[in-house]
């Protein structure tokens, strides 16, 4: 299994991690994504507050809103960090969040389902309001032949967010929710039950075992859309 270090930085804790992305293969018996460890810190964050959520109303005061879409697919719209910001634990007391992109989208190498990248922006236990910047990185260069990535890199490149709950229980739909399957070897990776909206300027929230009744966990997405978004990209 590869490590690739991906720079987040977390506006409202006021620091920078470096954590690292995973690239691996399929099979196993985790019940989850292995979540990333950080690895250094770094200085304060040039940005401040955090990301605004998918019902935000732009400038221009468009209000353009998706239905909630269980299995939403995620991916970047613009070449910058997707900001990831909790706007709901659900009152979870453990469990594990994490962010997977598709590091080799737009690239031609082999084997494409075992290479991705994977960050834990934070824990699902996090105070609320806690906002990541999570900086997505290319594939190794041995991995697409040195072909260097193209200048609007991530644009395109497609994400899945993942949530599991350390309940006891075996894996399955009551503590293991994601959006859509970004087609990798993951294990576990069959309940694509998280509900995403899609806001105006490149937004999204994704919640979380919404069907089970009580508070949910819920997060704001900037620089993001999917291909069920009525929004224009901004």
């Amino acid at each position: 299994m590869r490590f690739r270090a991906a720079l987040i930085c977390s506006t409202t804790l006021s620091v920078c991690l470096l954590l690292a992305a995973c690239g691996g293969g399929g099979g196993g018996d985790s019940s989850s994504p292995s979540p990333a460890q950080p690895s250094s810190s770094g200085g304060a964050s040039d940005n401040a507050g955090t990301g605004p959520s998918a019902t935000s109303t732009p400038s221009g005061g468009n209000t353009c809103q998706s239905q909630p879409v269980v299995g939403g697919d995620l991916f970047v719209v613009n070449p910058a960090p997707v900001r990831v910001t909790l706007l709901a634990n659900g009152g979870m007391s453990g469990g594990t969040f994490s962010f997977l992109y598709d590091y080799v989208f737009g690239f031609g190498t082999n084997n494409q389902q075992d290479k991705w990248g994977q960050v834990t922006p934070f824990a699902p236990t996090a105070p609320v309001g806690t906002s990541v910047d999570v900086q997505i990185l290319p594939p190794p260069p041995d991995l697409v032949h040195d072909v260097p990535p193209p200048a609007t890199y991530p644009r395109g490149v497609p994400v899945e967010l993942w949530l599991s709950k350390d309940d006891g229980n075996q894996p399955g739909p009551d503590n293991i929710s994601s959006t859509a399957s970004i087609h990798k070897d993951l294990p576990r990776d069959g309940w694509h039950t998280a509900s995403v909206i899609y806001g105006a300027n490149n937004t999204a929230t994704v919640t979380f075992f919404a069907s089970a009744g009580g508070p949910a966990f819920t997060v704001g997405l900037t620089n993001v859309s999917g291909a069920a978004s009525p929004c224009a990209a901004s």
